[in-house]
């Protein structure tokens, strides 16, 4: 890493004081018996050498639980970006989903909406918070001696950006369809959507992932990104029960040219012209 070059990545556990972190939050949906529960988990990584002055930059959200969330309804999930840090930060955010889906009882020839309950596990438990878990053929347990068995699991890469959330782009798997996520969208532009001369504080989408338009002095916040995510009404009764995950994950980066490079803006892109006078 050159001299005065500070990445910041969110991903997963918690250090003070180092350069380069990553922090993840998720959402995580059970759809149960009546589309039933919906929590979050938030951890962080810090991955990198200490630095003088601290970098940090976290995901901030207003999340309201709703524990009997049914197809139709709004959970609030406000998220922005804060810098928590000791100097100025860019960041930039993708989103990255999970699904799996469990079993139908099948005993009388046409499925009956239920889930099918095995007593035995097979020795490969998915744990609710855990997506490494989450494969097709494990088992869930749900109580003593009952356990469902995934039938389709969908997981993106989080390593890989190609297989991040595309803003107003289609879902290839059915069940993603009808998970909504509110964005803000007064506030995100893209290719076909540029924003006006003058235009300030918002969000740029470019190859999955969500660019601020500022740089974010220490104790500001961006404009909010997701304002919430909903189940569709329509949506049908075999994905009861299912367990979706959505995670964020934000890359911080200090205000230096070698954010260019280290994002792979392209010369003569939007996204270059938007940074060009904000790093040094």
């Amino acid at each position: 890493m050159s001299k005065g070059k500070i990445i910041l990545k969110t991903m997963n556990q918690n250090k003070p004081f180092l350069a380069m972190f990553s922090v993840c939050l998720s959402l995580l949906l059970v759809v149960g018996s009546t589309y039933s529960w919906i929590t979050y988990s938030d951890e962080q990584i810090n991955r990198n050498k200490p630095n003088r002055k601290k970098i940090s930059a976290i995901i901030d959200e207003v999340f309201t639980p709703n524990l009997q969330w049914v197809p139709g309804n709004v959970t609030e999930k406000k998220v922005t970006i804060k810098n928590d840090g000791q100097i100025p930060v860019i960041v930039r955010v993708s989103l990255y989903e999970f699904f799996a889906q469990f079993e139908l009882d099948m005993s009388d020839g046409v499925g009956n909406g239920n889930q099918k309950i095995v007593k035995n596990s097979n020795g490969y438990d998915m744990i609710m918070d855990d997506v490494n878990t989450w494969k097709k053929g494990n088992t869930y347990k749900i109580a003593s001696g009952k356990y469902y068995t995934a039938s389709e699991v969908y997981k993106s890469d989080k390593s890989n950006s190609n297989t991040a959330y595309i803003y107003k782009g289609s879902r290839d798997v059915e069940a993603l369809k009808f998970l909504n996520i509110q964005f803000n969208d007064t506030a995100i532009y893209d290719e076909n959507d540029r924003p006006a001369f003058g235009v300030k504080d918002y969000w740029y989408y470019s190859d999955g992932y969500f660019y601020y338009s500022e740089v974010i002095q220490p104790k500001e916040k961006t404009v909010q990104l997701i304002k919430s995510v909903n189940l569709d009404k329509e949506l049908p009764n075999k994905y009861k029960s299912s367990l979706y995950q959505l995670i964020p994950i934000m890359d911080a980066h200090d205000c230096t040219k070698s954010l260019m490079g280290d994002w792979n803006v392209a010369t003569g892109s939007y996204l270059e012209e938007m940074y060009r006078e904000k790093v040094q």
